[in-house]
């Protein structure tokens, strides 16, 4: 199965990834509300969509390193909130932010995230905001 082919649409508005076995939200929060996310307003975000059952689910979470790393992929061309080119499947809503949160945290008040137009992972303040967001992804 080729990278580009891993991604299915589904009847519900999730996308699974067939690969990984795990389903993502279409849209992150920028994309949903317009608005940037600190860590932990994402992470109100993430509370909200599993207690309005998006996609059917309740179970929605930050992705791991892991799964960030997974979702990231230099093959793939997708158009960011400033038209800039990211590297995810263009199943997902354009227009996105172009830094995603990711569930790594330290005890000092950081928190990781994923820039998806390079692909590097990095630690930032937690209450850093501009430019972030969550992207949430289940198992499947």
């Amino acid at each position: 199965m080729s990278e580009k082919d891993r991604f299915h649409d589904n009847p519900s508005g999730v996308i699974t990834d067939t690969k990984h076995k795990k389903q993502w939200l279409p849209k992150d929060a920028w994309g949903d509300l317009g608005q940037w996310r600190n860590f932990d307003e994402a992470r109100s975000y993430a509370l909200t969509m599993n207690q309005v059952y998006a996609g059917g689910y309740n179970n929605w979470r930050f992705p791991t390193r892991e799964e960030a790393e997974n979702f990231y992929d230099p093959e793939l061309s997708q158009k960011d909130w400033e038209d800039e080119i990211i590297h995810i499947h263009t199943l997902f809503v354009s227009k996105c932010a172009n830094y995603m949160w990711i569930s790594e945290t330290t005890d000092d008040q950081e928190a990781g995230r994923i820039n998806l137009r390079n692909g590097e992972i990095e630690l930032v303040n937690r209450g850093t905001r501009e430019h972030q967001s969550a992207r949430l992804i289940r198992d499947s």
